[in-house]
């Protein structure tokens, strides 16, 4: 079994660098080393900003957030965009592999269609009308306004701490226990943070797991992958009211309410499958070379110059002369608000 020496950057806390779902899938096949010096990192939007610079090695973006990769930087990708970005060969650096997907064993039990009997059961658990649970606006203000329209029908439940309408202002959180609200709820408002193309998170996933119907926002592609028969797709509306009529419609026919459940959630029943090994053969194909033969970017002249610029920003940017730099300005403006 070939050892590869990888490292893992910028991920969220509690990110396990030896237990995740690309680790998981590299483990079927080599030995990993998790190097402090590694041939291979693979990067995330969470941390420093291009605290990866300071690892001149192959490097693999894996985004969960709407990041298009600069592959100046970057010689592969794994992210949310709708591209192809092919090397000299013909083969593709970039594979599009949602965030949704990323608990891959557990969100493949979510997507099948319940049966009767079972969405009869969900149905008699319903004790509310419609959930909303944030933690912030929306880019241009969708969730609040669907929020609000729906409001204007019946009483949503919004549990988060944006927002938040609950009794005691008792907010839910981001957990197990935020599905657990959900599965009370006949309907759930999934709206994304923006509106991108093929850009979809645990917003939708989660209504799905807790067998509460999607009235979703967001990615515009998103009947590419999920059957619209299992969601209220507000992207297909020309204005917010008119979806919500449709959620009136639906909330007032227990029958339609019910095929909604029993829909099975993705376009066809191996999607989700055949993602995943498109995966693991993207992964499978950088980790079988060796270190130099994987490389990808190139790293001279122009592009070495683009690299050493954002080396050398990142390391200003965690510079104990930054921080005070900053901490001065934050204080500066606070006694300024002060004394205005």
């Amino acid at each position: 079994m070939k050892k590869i020496k990888i490292d893992f950057c910028g991920f969220w806390d509690g990110f396990n660098k030896t237990e995740n779902l690309l680790s998981d899938i590299l483990k079927e096949r080599y030995e990993i080393e998790i190097s402090e010096h590694p041939d291979f990192l693979i990067v995330s939007t969470s941390g420093r900003p291009f605290s990866y610079m300071d690892q001149d090695c192959v490097r693999v973006l894996y985004t969960g957030e709407p990041l298009t990769p600069d592959f100046n930087v970057f010689d592969y990708a794994i992210g949310f965009d709708n591209i192809v970005f092919p090397d000299s060969k013909g083969e593709n650096r970039y594979y599009r592999y949602p965030l949704c997907f990323y608990h891959f064993n557990q969100v493949k039990q979510l997507f099948r269609g319940l049966t009767e009997q079972e969405a009869r059961a969900a149905l008699v658990e319903k004790r509310y009308f419609c959930n909303f649970i944030y933690g912030h606006r929306s880019a241009k203000g969708e969730r609040e306004a669907i929020l609000d329209e729906l409001q204007k029908y019946k009483r949503v439940e919004s549990a988060g701490s944006f927002m938040n309408n609950m009794p005691d202002r008792k907010v839910v959180p981001f957990t197990n226990e935020k599905v657990e609200f959900q599965r009370k709820c006949k309907f759930t408002i999934a709206c994304e943070s923006i509106r991108y193309p093929g850009f979809v998170t645990e917003k939708l996933v989660d209504p799905f797991s807790a067998h509460s119907v999607p009235i979703y926002y967001g990615n515009p592609t998103v009947e590419a992958e999920f059957n619209p028969e299992a969601m209220i797709n507000l992207n297909g509306f020309s204005t917010i009211e008119e979806g919500v009529e449709r959620v009136m419609q639906v909330d007032q026919d227990d029958e339609l309410y019910l095929k909604m459940l029993i829909a099975p959630k993705l376009i066809s029943e191996d999607y989700l499958d055949r993602l995943y090994e498109g995966l693991k053969e993207f992964l499978f194909h950088i980790f079988d070379q060796e270190k130099e033969e994987a490389y990808r970017r190139l790293r001279f002249y122009v592009q070495k110059h683009h690299e050493d610029c954002l080396r050398e920003y990142s390391q200003l940017y965690n510079s104990p002369e930054y921080h005070a730099f900053q901490y001065r300005r934050r204080l500066t403006r606070r006694i300024q608000r002060i004394f205005k």
